[in-house]
């Protein structure tokens, strides 16, 4: 159930770039994350900027003795690209920070017992909402396909490589792994796959990339899940900012915020 709380900065790190990491101490979000949620964070105690901002969780932590059994601390993978991103940069540890969550529906696991392929496909930032679905997989094998403009764009490769070995990547400029995109590098292994053979994927990139992906797994033996990115202003429904098209012909707007961020990928209408 989503709150209003604060939680307190651990940790805030460059990781390489304009990509960093913020570590928050906050075991009433922590503990009820599910993989595929998000939380609206406020970057300053001022009002400028004076909008939240949305971001997935990456990783969660459990605390120590007594409270070894629950989840106490949670890490957010961010990128710099504007005004409320480099306020983030500035926080330092012992920081508050406001947060409203856990928001929105998460991913849906494959059933078990299952034989079938689970692919996760993630462009640029959008890997990081992946991390925890990765992590709650209940099947023996699956494949990541991690894509980036340039190899600085390639995020958390060697902790998906903890939980498969099946990981690939490519770049666009071919700086490192398969030169091209994410989809390139899923268009050229699913040609080798059994046509008969369903495909669990999961993914979450920008929406030109999830639009380009919807054209591609039309066939109905992809079923395919994916988180939505979007500017959001309350990141609970209220105002409506964050509306995409779908298929439901009772409501055909649904909230990336609300009803989402995770659809069906063949049920957005995409103009």
């Amino acid at each position: 159930m989503a709150m209003e709380t604060t939680g307190t900065v651990v940790s805030n790190r460059r990781l390489q770039s304009v990509y960093f990491r913020l570590d928050v101490d906050c075991p009433a979000i922590a503990d009820q994350v599910k993989a595929g949620q998000f939380v609206m964070l406020r970057v300053t105690h001022d009002d400028h900027p004076i909008l939240r901002r949305p971001f997935s969780l990456y990783r969660t932590f459990p605390g120590r003795g007594t409270e070894k059994r629950r989840r106490k601390r949670f890490a957010i993978i961010y990128k710099r690209v504007g005004l409320g991103t480099q306020k983030m940069t500035e926080l330092r540890k012992g920081d508050s920070v406001g947060l409203i969550g856990p928001l929105g529906n998460g991913f849906t696991l494959p059933p078990l017992p299952s034989s079938e392929k689970v692919v996760l496909i993630g462009g640029g930032v959008g890997i990081v909402t992946l991390y925890p679905l990765a992590e709650a997989l209940r099947v023996k094998a699956f494949t990541v396909l991690i894509g980036g403009k340039t190899k600085q764009d390639i995020l958390c490769s060697d902790d998906f490589r903890r939980l498969t070995p099946n990981v690939f990547v490519a770049t666009e400029d071919g700086s490192l792994g398969f030169r091209g995109t994410a989809l390139d590098l899923f268009r050229s292994r699913a040609d080798r796959t059994n046509k008969n053979e369903t495909v669990y994927l999961y993914t979450c990139g920008p929406m030109a990339m999830l639009r380009s992906l919807s054209q591609q797994v039309r066939s109905k033996r992809f079923l395919c899940q994916a988180s939505l990115e979007s500017r959001m202003a309350c990141g609970f429904g209220a105002c409506l900012g964050c509306a995409v098209k779908t298929r439901d012909a009772t409501n055909p707007y649904h909230r990336v915020c609300k009803e989402g961020p995770v659809f069906l990928l063949n049920e957005i209408l995409w103009e």
